[in-house]
């Protein structure tokens, strides 16, 4: 085998560059959580209103669970919830709510209600809708306490 001197020191070079801005890249990919502001003002006015209409017979006016119904605001709400992500939130609401109906509401409605549910709780408002696709909602992790 013939080598030329010289050729394998810039194939280095290169090799170690493009992955340092892969492992850079990777580094700037930090996991977004409901304290980033996922969810607009009039996305989560948008859901009060369904919130009312499906949902705060069984779950309270003002989130704070019935006598069948969980609370879906406040303490012990954030513990069950902490560590999963909103796409898990969301799909456990499409498949099970309202009680008598489940999943008879459009995706729109659910995530409207889930931008509600997080204003309820205190999680910060932000600039854009929260998104509707579970794929993009599962990369947002319900965290409990600010970070």
């Amino acid at each position: 085998m013939i080598r030329k001197r010289g050729t394998i020191a810039p194939l280095l070079a290169v090799f170690s560059v493009s992955t340092g801005l892969c492992v850079h890249g990777q580094q700037l990919d930090t996991p977004k959580s409901v304290w980033d502001g996922v969810y607009s003002t009039e996305q989560a006015t948008r859901g009060e209103s369904l919130y009312g209409q499906y949902c705060s017979s069984c779950h309270g006016t003002a989130l704070e669970g019935g006598e069948m119904a969980p609370p879906l605001a406040g303490g012990a709400f954030n513990a069950n919830w902490n560590g999963l992500s909103l796409g898990d939130l969301l799909e456990r609401t499409r498949v099970s709510m309202p009680q008598n109906s489940p999943g008879s509401l459009t995706r729109p409605q659910y995530v409207d209600i889930l931008a509600f549910m997080l204003r309820s709780g205190n999680f910060p408002e932000g600039q854009k809708d929260l998104a509707r696709e579970t794929e993009v909602l599962k990369q947002i992790a319900f965290v409990s306490s600010k970070p």
